[in-house]
């Protein structure tokens, strides 16, 4: 499996989506904080699983804020990152693009019943896609990045064709589908609302006013003004990857970022400096599976250490990845952005939050261990996941565990105790189900933000 196996996923899914955490009453900012969260980064960045930057704010104040790994190797060599060092945040654009939009509902000049029509009549069924759906990814519009080669830039009006030329994917507001096309449009809205580019718009409503000093859209990096360079993990070191084209993201993922900047940005969110109460509850609010709630710039997520609830995103382009979240009743935020990562995200955002709580946690050790022969015999089989079109093939041969996707080469895995294996070239970490009958009915793939449930064939 390629460091690039799963680009086309990197714009697909933006929850949470990792297990609740072990349900106890904490305190927030509990006794030593600061220690257990060193140890958590230190150990990430000490066995290469990422390079980036981490900060965590109550209110106004920063209760912690690191700096990680390496932010560029070219010209001068490597150089290490600092606070001030901004990353592409993917799909952490979108709570951006959404404040935009729900500052033009508060001033009276949109609603959420809006048709797109209004704006882009040639899209299909535009008369009944709302901002609404667009907000809450309920449109039915197809993913404009699919099938796009995403290091190579197309213009914005080609864009727009792109996103008019399909048909939904199903009729507006009866489901929800994450779809980058619902942001894009948005950006675009705000744009001829406010008769100027996104860029100077976000600048003038947010970043002027919270006076962020590391906040923009992107263009290519520019590694002199202290922007990172992308890397993945490669023979034991980081290698340089070719960056995503980020104008093609528009408002569903054109925006750099600082840790520190986020966390002031979602602070101030929720203090209200941005957006009416009203709109803050309907951007943090949206359709509902029945067994996954979802918000319309901003999901909720189960913070468990505490017994309440925080509300999230995360994005990945290209190597670049960011989470942030934030938990209302003790305004705790946390934003991290990596430029490299060899372990999942999510993973680590949830170490985070333990070690602020003062929760119990065990840090993975990274130190290979023997596979056990009846947990080799239990992983090895064939599993798929039918609707990411993923297959692995895992073997045991001579005490070693490998797998396979189809047309890609066997990577090996490394045992990390219990049933959990990790391919660690690409950061893509395989958790197996307990086994019946000595078998392991399913596994569960994690890279990046992603979380995959496969199940083995008959």
């Amino acid at each position: 499996m390629t460091p690039n196996s799963f680009r086309q996923m990197t714009f697909l899914l933006c929850t949470i989506g990792a297990a609740a955490l072990p349900a106890r009453a904490a305190e927030a900012q509990a006794p030593g904080f600061r220690e257990r969260l060193d140890s958590v980064f230190t150990r990430f960045d000490r066995h290469a699983r990422m390079m980036g930057s981490v900060t965590i704010r109550r209110g106004d104040r920063v209760l912690y804020q690191r700096s990680l790994g390496y932010r560029d190797s070219v010209g001068d060599g490597w150089v290490r990152a600092d606070s001030a060092t901004a990353y592409r945040v993917g799909s952490v654009a979108k709570p951006f693009t959404a404040v935009l939009i729900y500052q033009l509902i508060d001033e009276g000049r949109l609603t959420l019943e809006t048709s797109l029509a209004t704006f882009f009549p040639s899209i299909a069924q535009a008369d009944r896609i709302t901002i609404r759906d667009l907000l809450g990814h309920t449109s039915g519009l197809p993913d404009h990045t699919q099938g796009l080669v995403s290091t190579v830039p197309i213009a914005p009006d080609s864009v727009l064709q792109r996103i008019a030329a399909r048909p939904l994917h199903f009729p507006p507001g009866t489901r929800r589908q994450y779809s980058n096309s619902n942001f894009y449009l948005l950006g675009r809205i705000v744009e001829q609302l406010g008769s100027t580019p996104l860029e100077r718009r976000l600048q003038q409503r947010i970043v002027a006013p919270l006076a962020l000093r590391r906040t923009y859209l992107g263009r290519s990096v520019d590694a002199a003004h202290n922007e990172a360079r992308a890397y993945y993990f490669s023979d034991g070191h980081w290698e340089l990857q070719e960056d995503d084209a980020i104008g093609n993201a528009g408002g569903a993922g054109a925006v750099v970022a600082s840790s520190a900047d986020l966390a002031t940005f979602l602070t101030a969110l929720f203090a209200g400096r941005l957006i009416s109460p009203g709109s803050l509850h309907e951007m943090t609010t949206g359709f509902s599976t029945g067994t996954v709630r979802n918000g319309k710039g901003l999901s909720p997520f189960a913070l468990g250490v505490s017994g309440r609830e925080g509300f999230s995103h995360d994005g990945s382009i290209g190597a670049h990845t960011a989470v942030v979240g934030y938990e209302p009743q003790d305004s705790l935020a946390v934003a991290i952005v990596v430029n490299g990562h060899n372990y999942p995200i999510n993973r680590i955002f949830f170490h985070a939050w333990r070690a602020l709580y003062g929760a119990p946690d065990t840090l993975p050790t990274f130190v290979p261990l023997a596979v056990p022969d009846s947990i080799a015999a239990a992983v090895a089989g064939d599993f798929h996941a039918p609707d990411w079109g993923i297959a692995l093939v895992v073997r045991s041969r001579g005490g070693a565990v490998e797998a396979q996707s189809p047309g890609q080469s066997a990577f090996p895995l490394v045992y990390l105790g219990g049933r959990r294996f990790m391919n660690e070239r690409d950061g893509i970490l395989l958790e197996f189900g307990a086994p019946v009958g000595g078998r392991a009915p399913a596994l569960t793939l994690l890279q990046q933000k992603y979380q995959i449930p496969m199940e083995r064939r008959p």
